[in-house]
């Protein structure tokens, strides 16, 4: 079930996209946004270049029981803030009808 909005940064900075992998990297850019053009892994602190290459690295060597931040509306866990602020910005929507990266 696809749900209007549901690829959008809402309440970050509204750009929509194809699909919730590219919002996902997107979200991390924002993460890491005045941070040098790098990006952190939250788990094991390898750096990347590229935030794509961080998602992949997330996909590929972290799973569920690595998410850092709780949501106090639903029992979804996520890697990033930028995430669970997405989280907090779609409400119910979010918690019922989509799956979380």
């Amino acid at each position: 079930m696809r749900i209007e909005g549901e690829n959008r940064c809402e309440g970050l900075c509204s750009q929509s996209f194809d699909s919730p992998a590219k919002l996902q990297c997107h979200l991390i850019e924002h993460s890491f946004e005045g941070m040098g053009g790098t990006f952190k892994c939250p788990v094991c602190f390898t750096v990347f270049v590229q935030a794509n290459k961080l998602q992949q690295h997330i996909f590929s060597a972290h799973g569920q029981e690595d998410k850092i931040y709780d949501c106090s509306q639903c029992p979804q866990k996520f890697f990033f803030q930028t995430e669970l602020q997405l989280c907090f910005v779609w409400g119910i929507r979010y918690h019922t009808h989509t799956t979380h990266f």
